[in-house]
């Protein structure tokens, strides 16, 4: 799930709630059994970040949306012999389009280290239904035991993420720089889905980053941050 942490504008414990809405692109995706992934979308975070004695800690909800186009592929071997021919057929080479919406909730806490770096860590959930064209091929291809549908059409993961990166200008007054890293557990696939991603948040609510995870070589994000 690309979505950015956007850090406390401010070091001092002041109460923050920000909206963030992001676009991204990605390029260079793969995923179980498919190839030439190409898909783009857009999410929204909220967080909420108390005054006071907790104003380290904050909750956040974020919801995504995905879309695009894919292919069917064989890495995650060994693939069976039928269903290799039929990935050399027209009907294996084709594109298939996808939909995704995603959804997460965290938990977490963000800390100062003096007036111009921060350190953040946060746990959490996250949730995921899909569907279009490539969803509908792949249960024809599982009813013909093909394929197996590992991970559905719908389901939810653990997730946590780790941040820090320095804040330039006095209490972040030039904007700030995160390091981001997020592991979210895919139990039904046994394996573990990483990101790491670098972001820029300017003073005027405008960020940017760029991310590369497990999936994808290379993801590109835009987006802006609003403070109530």
């Amino acid at each position: 799930m690309t979505t950015v942490h956007q850090p406390k504008v401010s070091p001092a414990g002041e109460k923050q709630i920000d909206l963030s809405v992001d676009a991204f692109g990605t390029i260079g995706s793969t995923g179980l059994n498919v190839e030439q992934v190409n898909a783009g979308g857009g999410a929204a975070t909220i967080g909420f970040h108390p005054a006071g004695a907790i104003s380290p800690l904050f909750v956040s909800a974020s919801v995504a949306g995905y879309a695009g186009t894919l292919q069917f592929g064989c890495n995650d071997t060994p693939c069976s012999r039928t269903y290799n021919e039929w990935l050399a057929s027209d009907d294996g080479d084709k594109d298939y389009t996808f939909w995704n919406i995603q959804e997460r909730i965290l938990a977490g806490a963000e800390f100062n280290i003096g007036s111009h770096l921060f350190l953040g860590a946060a746990g959490g959930f996250q949730f995921y239904q899909g569907g279009g064209d490539f969803e509908s091929k792949r249960d024809r291809l599982e009813s013909h035991h093909l394929v197996k549908n590992v991970d559905g059409k719908f389901d939810w993961r653990p997730t946590a993420s780790a941040w820090f990166g320095p804040r330039f200008g006095e209490n972040g007054s030039a904007g700030a720089i995160s390091v981001e890293y997020a592991i979210t557990f895919a139990e039904k696939v046994k394996e573990w889905n990483t990101q790491l991603g670098i972001s820029y948040f300017h003073p005027s609510g405008f960020h940017g980053g760029v991310f590369t995870n497990s999936n994808a070589s290379f993801v590109a994000s835009l987006g802006k941050t609003f403070l109530f």
